[in-house]
């Protein structure tokens, strides 16, 4: 008996089905296989301020699987705010706070790939935070003026090691990641020369440390722009909001941790997020970069064993 038409046409429907399958199957063998990560092309360096570890909130874990815990980087950091809005997926952070001498490691995430660098740094390396502490209202008159002035010291022989430390920074950075954008930011006032219980304890100690900011963020803008880097200045933007402003974004001056001690809060890291932000959505300059001598930038490890050695190291691993 021969089979009927509308069984042939079953059974040949069936074999068709069954052939589009198995081709379909062994033309995507990759669906299987797991994505490949975006290459990283914005990366985040620098000190306790860049970590936003005197910002609280948890420690940060960005999207390159890197635990910010020993560095105590914050997800209330101005990296970890830029990050996403810049370079969604494919950034990472290497800021890290420093309260002693170690290799530097954050470099080993700059390739080819990256195409932004932000910087912040000198704060740690200058003890900053120490000369805050030891500028702090307390104790008598005569101890305070004497903490300070020691610590005033210290600090004035970092910042005479810190620019030959910064040009080798930015050319080795440039080696790294040659094609890549470097922004840097400032350092905004401290006190404004406002002394009170949170911040300096007088218009003495007030203005040392105004002096001190300003003579850092000097440097850091002369050796900045002479490597072709793109300097933040954040200060206008934190004027009228120091240490003993009605709504400071500068923490408190008083404490055992020099690494939370006068540095952005967690609505300071936000004014520096914008800023950042703001400066990196504009065009990059063309032209030639202005070239670094080859003479002038000296090793880290020999800077840090030179007379007026750096407190910390410059970018702490």
């Amino acid at each position: 008996m021969r089979p009927s038409r509308r069984v042939l046409t079953a059974g040949l429907c069936l074999a068709v089905t069954a052939l589009t399958l198995t081709t379909t199957r062994a033309t995507r063998p990759a669906d299987a296989a797991p994505r490949a990560a975006a290459p990283t092309t914005l990366v985040a360096l620098g000190d306790s301020w860049a970590a936003g570890t005197a910002a609280g909130g948890a420690p940060l874990v960005d999207p390159a699987g890197a635990d910010g815990t020993s560095c105590r980087r914050t997800v209330a950091s101005y990296p970890a705010r830029t990050g996403p809005r810049l370079a969604p997926g494919a950034w990472t952070s290497r800021a890290c706070a420093s309260t002693s001498g170690g290799p530097d490691t954050q470099f080993t995430a700059l390739t080819p790939a990256v195409t932004r660098v932000t910087i912040t740094v000198g704060a740690d390396a200058s003890g900053l935070g120490a000369l805050a502490g030891a500028c702090a209202a307390g104790g008598t008159p005569a101890a305070t003026a004497g903490r300070c002035d020691a610590a005033a010291a210290r600090t004035d022989r970092a910042l005479a090691a810190l620019g030959p430390a910064l040009d080798s920074s930015f050319a080795d950075i440039r080696r790294r990641a040659p094609g890549a954008r470097l922004v840097l930011t400032t350092y905004p006032r401290l006190t404004e020369g406002l002394s009170c219980a949170a911040g300096a304890a007088d218009p003495g100690a007030a203005r040392r440390l105004d002096d001190t900011v300003t003579r850092l963020d000097g440097i850091l803008t002369d050796r900045a722009r002479a490597a072709g880097v793109t300097v933040v200045d954040v200060r206008r933007a934190f004027v009228a909001h120091s240490s003993c402003a009605r709504q400071p974004w500068i923490t408190p001056f008083a404490g055992t941790d020099p690494l939370r001690t006068g540095a952005p809060t967690a609505a300071g890291q936000t004014v520096i997020a914008n800023a950042v932000d703001a400066a990196t959505a504009q065009p990059t300059a063309t032209g030639p970069r202005p070239t670094i001598a080859a003479s002038l930038p000296l090793p880290l490890p020999l800077l840090r064993d030179a007379p007026g050695r750096l407190l910390a190291p410059l970018f702490p691993g």
